[in-house]
């Protein structure tokens, strides 16, 4: 879903929706570890559902928190009504479909989704600050490099590598694409499937790909999934210029 949104509708708005929502994920992992919290246990009353979605530990809930964050960012960008209709409910469900599976306390819904407004309360200030003051391009290097390579020493987990090496490869690719190449997002509905299809294809290549050439360490799996995200920001633009996939 993220690459189809920066692929094929706004790549801006994408491009905010994948940050703040990898550096939940991030975030989420790093939460769960520090308290520690065990999953529901199943009773008479009650038993784990599909025990086989419910692993790690219990709080917060990384489906409260994520969908909130995912359909909280995304009804910011898109600024309509209906999804702001939309985004509540989609959070709402997910949220109880966790303690329905009995796979989450109530606490952790509710947790999740409280830090998941926190996150994009901060985001948005920070992002709008960033933006302002238009960062000379070393010092946004400098940042993407090493914010999220500080995140991977602090906390090493092979979840957490894989996004910090996306959040890594995905704004360096853009980075370079918004000087480098001319590309938009608006084309005709064929056009936009064989982006998607294009796209998409090649990111399966890149992520599976690589596995079999680089060794078996998180310090590769970084890599890996640097390579991933600079494939959708840059890779995959400036293949659709070059095939003319734009209007």
């Amino acid at each position: 879903v993220l690459p189809a949104m920066y692929w094929l509708w706004n790549k801006r708005s994408g491009y905010r929706v994948a940050a703040v929502y990898l550096g939940s994920v991030y975030l989420n992992s790093v939460l769960k570890t520090a308290f520690h919290t065990p999953r529901p246990v199943p009773t008479d009353c009650a038993r784990v559902m599909h025990p086989e979605i419910g692993g790690g530990y219990s709080f917060p809930s990384g489906h409260a928190q994520g969908s909130t964050v995912y359909w909280g960012q995304t009804a910011i960008e898109v600024k309509r009504k209906a999804m702001w209709v939309a985004a509540p409910l989609a959070i709402v469900l997910i949220s109880l479909s966790r303690i329905y599976l009995n796979v989450h306390w109530p606490v952790d819904v509710v947790g999740g989704i409280f830090i998941g407004i926190v996150i994009l309360r901060a985001y948005n200030l920070l992002a709008i600050g960033w933006e302002n003051v238009h960062p000379p391009v070393w010092l946004r290097v400098a940042c993407i490099v090493a914010i999220p390579g500080a995140a991977a020493i602090l906390y090493k987990d092979p979840t957490t590598n894989m996004v910090l090496g996306f959040l890594i490869g995905f704004p360096l690719g853009s980075l370079i694409a918004e000087r480098r190449i001319q590309w938009e997002e608006r084309a005709s509905l064929v056009k936009q499937v064989l982006k998607f299809a294009i796209g998409m294809a090649g990111l399966m290549a890149v992520r599976f790909g690589l596995k079999f050439v680089f060794p078996d360490a998180a310090f590769w799996d970084v890599v890996r999934y640097g390579v991933a995200g600079m494939w959708v920001s840059l890779g995959a633009p400036y293949l659709f210029v070059r095939l003319r996939l734009q209007d």
